[in-house]
This record gives structure tokens, sequence and C-alpha cells, in this order.
């Protein structure tokens, strides 16, 4: 392409290799075809020298490459991977001068918050150079990495994925050129530039079949059951703190807890506030022995577990004190009876004899059966839900609110570079915020990423509903609302599955009603099988939402019920959704009054409580999108269903 005048004479230049925005009036078409190849040229035809050249740099493809995992291990790698590239690209335009907006230049102290969109002011006429510069330096700090981990030069198409476009000054200033950009990325993400690849007769990556598996593999460690044929790319997360983020005694980095770690936390954490009790720390042991005979591979614990071991709390004398360490550490797995499977544990641990691994799956088996009818008999405590809930959250249309609009907050801001920078520091205060409050030992999640605008964490099942409304209810007032998805599922199930549905939810949740602000809480089975509930969250603070709703149904972790009865009950019987859904139509049909009333009817008839069916009946009501009339809370009920039987 050549140059091509627009409007008031001011111009737009591209040519194969990188493309920018001019000053004055963005033609519709013009951006489509040229706002946003990977580089940018300067324009002669600019004005106001002196003002700075706003650039808008993304690191795309970024939910896709962290969705592809096989284990928390590796999504938080992928997570990790993608912090540090958008934290080198910030650090680069630094380096050449060039001025934050976002994100924050305080969040570059620890890079787990950086976004993947950066936004910087560079000299007058320097932005397209610039921004080519930083390009360049991110995709050599990930070829370092590639090598690192291969030992050789690998290609991997796409990854990383750099975009950006440049809007030099112009008669409206900041606003402007911000909305000339925020016009011309979306137009530079449809134009897929990609050298071609060939891999003939080459088996495809297992997670991200795009790219061609590695014949050599790089030297590692990693447990034969993890060893699946990858692509480079999925390489280097696989091996991100063995190899790249190894600490400085050569160690390999902290992890990420694995799903069991996380599911079993609440039961973990009773187990060790039992120290006391003989009998607990006796079969604590005898699990911890039948474990050494197969996994010699260290874990990472859930934060709070491991500082409520390392602090002694609950009394474990010295004897017992590594005993309780690693049970805090790696003991997340080990403690349902169903992990000890001889065929199981075979194919994960063939080196181990099996004679050995037979009396191991029996003693392992017999001990963690006898703590969880120790810690039920002696300390009231339920037994280690299999479930646990991935947690999702984003901020609503925060591009409109950045670009002046109001949007879902509660006041427009001036569209400003200042005004720009206090919200990303507010972003970066709020994603510290929810990444330490997850970790606590009320909530025992664990954050993959929190940048302030968006959220993805893993909560155990009892947990997830709390944290969801806090997580919410963290967000500043000032800031637009929040949509909140949350999705329990097995442990041993698909990761990959849960977080995708995971996403999906979420976006149904904003797109169900206009003004978004939605909660959308849903499972997925062993089995496959899956529903969802989509709501909206209660208007003020404080207000009773459709969380509190769901978690009146939790199974309770003591011997009293969810709304405050005495003795433990069955509670409400999963019979009462088909019959729900056999008489939809008809229950939809009738007056309210006389809807409300069958409604409740049904709801004791199946055990439930009184608290119980006026749960039912205002899920019902919320239940997005809005129709007219009364409708059969059939949805709802399935998860509620679900989160008596399952979560606890």
């Amino acid at each position: 392409m050549g140059k091509s005048p627009v409007g008031d004479g001011s111009s737009h230049y591209a040519d194969d290799d990188h493309a920018l925005c001019g000053g004055g009036e963005l033609r519709d078409v013009w951006a489509e075809l040229t706002g946003g190849a990977e580089g940018a040229g300067e324009d002669p035809g600019r004005k106001d020298e002196g003002e700075p050249d706003l650039v808008l740099l993304t690191i795309s493809g970024v939910q896709r490459y962290i969705r592809e995992s096989r284990s928390t291990s590796d999504l938080g790698a992928a997570s990790r991977i993608v912090a540090e590239l958008s934290a080198v690209a910030a650090q680069r335009f630094l380096d050449h001068g060039a001025r934050l907006v976002m994100p924050a230049e305080s969040s570059l102290a620890d890079s787990a918050g950086v976004p993947n969109k950066i936004v910087a002011l560079a000299p007058a006429g320097t932005g397209g150079r610039l921004a080519r510069a930083v390009a360049e330096a991110v995709r050599e700090k990930w070829r370092g990495w590639v090598r690192t981990v291969m030992g050789r030069e690998v290609e991997t198409p796409g990854m990383p994925g750099v975009q950006w476009v440049c809007s030099p000054a112009s008669e409206g200033g900041y606003a402007r050129q911000w909305a000339v950009a925020q016009q011309a990325l979306p137009a530079r993400r449809r134009v897929r530039d990609f050298p071609a690849v060939e891999a003939p007769q080459r088996v495809l990556c297992s997670l991200s079949p795009r790219w061609p598996a590695e014949v050599e593999e790089p030297p590692h460690r990693a447990p034969r059951h993890e060893r699946d044929a990858l692509s480079a790319a999925n390489w280097v997360k696989r091996l991100w703190r063995h190899r790249v983020m190894k600490n400085s005694d050569g160690r390999p980095a902290p992890g990420f807890p694995s799903t069991g770690a996380v599911a079993s936390a609440p039961f973990r954490h009773r187990v060790l506030e039992s120290w006391h009790d003989a009998g607990v720390v006796a079969e604590v042991g005898r699990l911890r022995r039948a474990v050494k005979v197969m996994d010699r591979f260290p874990e990472t614990p859930v934060k709070a577990l491991g500082t409520l071991a390392e602090s002694g709390e609950g009394g474990p004398g010295d004897g017992s004190r590594k005993d309780a360490r690693w049970f805090a550490e790696a003991g997340g797995r080990w403690v349902f009876p169903d992990t000890w499977r001889v065929d199981r544990l075979r194919r994960e641990f063939p080196e181990v004899e099996q004679e050995r691994l037979e009396e191991a799956v029996r003693e392992g088996h017999r001990a963690a059966t006898r703590l969880i009818t120790r810690m039920r008999d002696r300390h009231g405590a339920a037994p280690p839900a299999p479930y646990l809930a991935v947690l999702v959250q984003d901020l609503d249309s925060l591009g409109r609110y950045l670009g002046g609009e109001r949007g879902t907050a509660r006041a427009a801001i001036e569209v400003s570079a200042e005004r720009h920078r206090q919200v990303s520091e507010r972003l970066s205060g709020l994603g510290a915020e929810l990444r330490e409050g997850l970790a606590r030992v009320d909530l025992l999640g664990a954050p993959v990423y929190a940048g302030g605008d968006d959220l993805l964490a893993f909560v155990p099942a009892s947990r997830a509903l709390a944290a969801a409304r806090r997580c919410h209810d963290t967000v500043p007032s000032d800031l637009p609302t929040a949509s909140t998805a949350v999705v329990f599922f097995h442990h041993v199930s698909s990761l990959q599955e849960a977080v995708t549905h995971a996403q999906e939810l979420l976006t149904e949740a904003k797109a169900s009603a206009e003004s978004k602000h939605g909660f959308a809480v849903g499972y997925v089975r062993r089995s496959g099988v899956r529903e969802a509930s989509l709501q909206g969250w209660a208007g003020a603070e404080g207000e009773r939402g459709p969380e509190a709703d769901f978690a009146l149904f939790l199974r309770p972790a003591t011997g009293t019920t969810a709304d405050g009865g005495g003795a433990e009950r069955v509670g409400l019987s999963p019979r009462i959704v088909g019959v729900l859904a056999r008489d939809a139509d008809e229950l939809s049909s009738l007056p309210a009054e006389l809807y409300a009333a069958e409604i409740r009817r049904l709801v004791t008839r199946h055990g439930g409580s009184a608290a119980e069916a006026e749960a039912l009946l205002r899920l019902g009501r919320g239940e997005r999108p809005e129709t007219p009339g009364s409708r059969a809370p059939v949805a709802a009920a399935r998860v509620a269903a679900f989160l008596r039987g399952e979560a606890r």
C-alpha cells in the first residue's frame, strides 16, 4: 500500500510491514485496511509536532494460550508468561523515554498483575519506531525462553502475538488520539498476518493442535504421566518454573496448587486445626508413608495451608511437624479414597514394583478412609469435596468507560492521560487486593491472574459463592460494575473444559441484560452433564444477591444445616428437578400467588425448607434473560440440587 490522504490533508501511511493512524478524522474503511498492522512509521502530514504519540500495544491470544492447559501448573505458568511478556513491553517503553499510561508503573514491581494491553506516550514522531522496537523486544524475550527450554531455535508461529497501533497528536488532543487508537486496534486484530507453516507428517500438539508437537523433547524430569506430545510453545509452559523462573539457588520456582489440593483444602484445614488429636496425627502419618512409596515429586500448597502448617497452629509436636507440613503442602489428592486405585496409580508410577504398589494402595486407602471417619465422628467435619470451582470476573464495558462514556459506572470520566493513569493505579490496587483476599484462610483460594479488570482463580466448592461475592464487592464503586461466573467441576475432570465453560458463561452473563452486571453459576459433572443459571447481581453493595440464595443449598461442613437448623438433615431432594421440568409450562401459566404457593409446596414436599423455597422463587424471578410472568426455576433447581449433593 502507499500513502492515502484523509479528510483535512492529514494522512495514514501503510506498507506491507507496518501501519500508522494519522491525525484528523478516521475513515472507517481506512481503519479496517490500515488501522493496525504490526509496526508503525512516521506520518509526514501530521500536526502538533511537539505533542506525544499515543501507542497502544497488546499481546493477543492470551485467553486461548492460558486455557490450553492440562494442569493448573500449565495454566498458572501460561498466565505468568503472558504477564512477564507484558512487563517486558512496559519496561522497554520506559527505557526508551516513553511515559506509561497503562499499566501503572508501580505494578511492574510484581509482574503477576500486569495486563496484556500497554498504553504509552512516546516523544513526537517516534511512536512507530518505538512500538516496533518494543514488539521485537517481546519476541526476542520469548525466543530466549524457547532456546532455554528446548536447547535450540524453534519457531512458534503466532506466539507471542504482538499487535499495536500508533496515533500521533491531533487537534482533539489525547481524547482524539485515544478514540483513533480504539477504532484502529479492532481493525488490526481482524488482519491475521502470519508466516506459512509446513510440518509434514508431524504429530500435532495435544494441547494446542495448531502447532506440531516436537519430535525431540527437551531434557526434563516431569512425571511419566505428564509427558504429552507438546509443541515448543507448550514445552515452555510445562517447564517454565523448572528452566526459566528458577530460584536463585537453582531450585524450581513455586508452582501452582493442583485441582485436588484446592478441592480438599477445607478438609485439610480442619485436620490441621485438629492436630491435637493423636488419632488424626497417626492417620496422616500412615497416609504419608503410603504416598512415599510412589510420589516423590514436590507439590505447591494452597498458600494459607502452607502458612498454617509452618506456624504450628493446632499444636503439632516436633515428631509430627514434618507430617503436618507434608499434609498441608502435598496431601491434596491423597485424602480422597478414590485416588487409591491400583490401575490408575500403575499408569502414573510404572517404576514401582507391583507388590509394593498394591500394599501402598491398601494402606493409603485405609488411612484416608479412617482419617475421614475420625474427622467426622470426633470433629464434625464433612468428607473432602471432590469438586472445586473456577471463578472468573470481568469489569463491564471498561473500554467505554475509558472512552468517556458512563457505561455501567456511576459517572463518566474525563478522557485524559492523567485520568487514565489514575484508573490504571486503581485497577492495579484492585488486582493486588483480589489476589490477597482470595488467598486468605477463610477462602483458601488460588488466584491465577488478577489484574483488576479481570480475574481467574480456583476456589474450594464450599467457599466459591462467598469468594464470588467478595470479589464482586471489592470493586470500588467509582469503577464499572463487574460480571462474574462460577463453574464447579470435579478435580480429576478436564481443566480446559471447565475454564472454557466458565469464560463462555461469563460472556453469556454479560450479554443476558443490557445493563450487564451478571452472575452465572453452573457445574460440569464427570459424566459431562452440565447446567447453569444466569442471574443478575444485586443493585447495592451488601444487598442480598443470588449467590446468597444458592449458598442456602450448600451441604454444611458440620452437623448444622445451612439455614440455621440444629440437626443435620438430608435437604432438598434432586427429584424436585424432574417435577419442575415436567410441569414447567403448567406452573408458568398459574397466577403469581398460586404459582408461589405451589413452588413452596413442592420444595417442602421434597425435603427443602421454607428458606430454600423462598430462595428458589427469587432465583426463578431473577433468571436471565427476563421473561414476562412466572417461570419455573428449573435451571436454578438443578444447580441447587448439585450444590446440595456435591459441594461441602
